[in-house]
């Protein structure tokens, strides 16, 4: 082929991804109400990873563990507030929705110019990065989010500050949260090729480790109740992803 025929068919498939995720954003409108709670479920009491703390505050007697245990109230203050939220969660759900095949989209389009051994590599990375991904959400939704929420809406700078949370904020700050730690999650694999690219070496990670484990400390600390527990449940998953990222730059290394 050609490179104008490549072009054409880059757009042909950019068109399906774009086709896609807008049938998948009209489906998802009809669930809007659903998805909306399915992200607002992180402040409710009733939530399993908030159960879990104020079942672990009544065991160890400490009432500071117990996060979320009020419902929390959010206020909507724009006239079209309610109806654009209901778009973005439309076209977020309709993107989730549509993930698999986009991929898959991209990965036919891609794989015929590689040989047989890149290929498995290829399907191989493509499978590992969405397994850490997905792992990274779920991590991000039921423990960093009801955290960051609990901190975020009991936070007080002043008594004279009343806090009245929008929705929109609420759902950014999930949002941001989960997607952030499913990013994260997706460290080993960005440093592997970082190291196969020469752009870091293995002894910069290995210097930089104890200040990697202060920083994390750090921000375990100011994000989760006052106590060892909640930290480390932060803590670990984060530094056990540092410790495979200098793994991966071992493996870099030696190919």
């Amino acid at each position: 082929m050609t490179i104008m025929e490549h072009l054409a068919e880059l757009r042909m498939v950019l068109l399906k991804v774009i086709a896609a995720i807008a049938l998948g954003s009209v489906i998802a409108f009809l669930f809007g109400n659903n998805i909306l709670d399915l992200i607002t479920q992180v402040s409710n009491p009733q939530f399993i990873t908030n159960r879990w703390f104020c079942g672990l505050a009544t065991l160890l007697n400490s009432p500071e563990l117990c996060i979320n245990s009020t419902p929390l109230g959010l206020v909507n203050i724009e006239l079209a507030g309610q109806f654009s939220i209901h778009i973005k969660l439309a076209v977020l759900g309709g993107v989730i929705l549509t993930v698999p095949y986009c991929m898959a989209a991209i990965a036919d389009f891609i794989l015929p110019a590689l040989k047989e051994k890149e290929r498995k590599l290829s399907l191989r990375f493509l499978l590992l990065s969405f397994t850490l991904f997905i792992v990274g959400v779920a991590f991000g939704y039921y423990v960093i989010a009801p955290i960051a929420v609990h901190f975020l809406s009991n936070y007080n700078l002043s008594e004279i500050i009343v806090n009245h949370i929008t929705v929109q904020s609420f759902i950014t700050t999930v949002s941001q949260a989960v997607m952030a730690m499913g990013i994260a999650f997706e460290l080993p694999i960005i440093v592997f090729y970082l190291t196969k690219w020469h752009i870091i070496e293995i002894d910069v990670l290995k210097r930089n480790r104890p200040i990697a484990i202060v920083v994390l400390l750090t921000l375990a600390a100011i994000i989760t109740p006052p106590d060892v527990f909640s930290m480390m449940i932060v803590v670990l998953p984060l530094w056990l992803l540092y410790e495979i990222s200098i793994f991966a730059t071992k493996r870099a290394t030696n190919k």
